[in-house]
């Protein structure tokens, strides 16, 4: 009889820790899938917004592409801090959008610090990008460097940084130099995209870099 009730009660504590046990894992697994639900919906989220940021992205250009044609629709922006010609006018917002299309690649991380110093110590070389910065930089370092983003103010410096180094290096190349008369009747140079390079059986020696450096240069 003793013999029978120890059997019992071994057979009972076996069902109750397989229980516990399966128990356990029930629990492991429906966390697992909730951290699952979580991520796709933060993930969705994600995008919505980039999708999001980048309709508004594309609306902003667009209206400013306007402006740009259009003296009677600038008018209707904010003057200038500084009465200046409708040409430089135009040149300048120009180079925001330039300018903001390099901040949202930094920000995505599709160029680095290195990169972007590369291409600010050549766009600062001209007299636009400086009269851009001059003009704008005080909107930029109170936005960004005042803002939550540490991305942003990393950014912010890293301009402010490449326009003063080109500002004690000399004086800007002037707009008018940029090009001269001679070619003008030129035919266009052919554009070797990477289909004809496959066809032809050519393989870029730029590689990634030159892919990035076209990124971050490309209105």
């Amino acid at each position: 009889m003793a013999l029978l009730s120890a059997l019992l009660v071994l057979v009972f504590r076996l069902i109750d820790n397989r229980a516990q046990a399966f128990s356990a894992a029930s629990v492991l697994i429906s966390g697992i899938a909730l951290t699952g639900v979580v991520v796709s919906l933060t993930f969705q989220a994600q995008q919505t917004k980039a999708a999001r940021d980048e309709r508004d992205r594309s609306t902003h250009r667009q209206m400013i592409y306007l402006t740009m044609g259009d003296r009677a629709l600038a008018e209707c922006l904010e003057p200038p801090n500084t009465p200046m010609p409708f040409e430089r006018y135009r040149q300048i917002i120009f180079a925001n959008l330039i300018m903001g299309r390099w901040y949202a690649a930094y920000q995505l991380g599709d160029v680095d610090d290195s990169m972007l110093r590369y291409t600010l110590e050549r766009h600062f070389r001209g007299e636009v990008g400086r009269a851009h910065w001059e003009y704008g930089r005080h909107d930029w370092l109170r936005g960004a460097i005042g803002g939550r983003q540490r991305r942003a103010a990393a950014f912010a410096d890293l301009v402010e940084e490449s326009y003063q180094a080109a500002v004690n290096a000399g004086p800007a190349v002037p707009a008018a130099d940029y090009f001269t008369d001679a070619g003008t009747d030129l035919e266009p140079p052919e554009l070797i995209t990477d289909d004809s390079q496959s066809e032809r059986g050519i393989t870029s020696p730029v590689g990634e870099l030159g892919g990035r450096l076209e990124l971050v240069t490309r209105s």
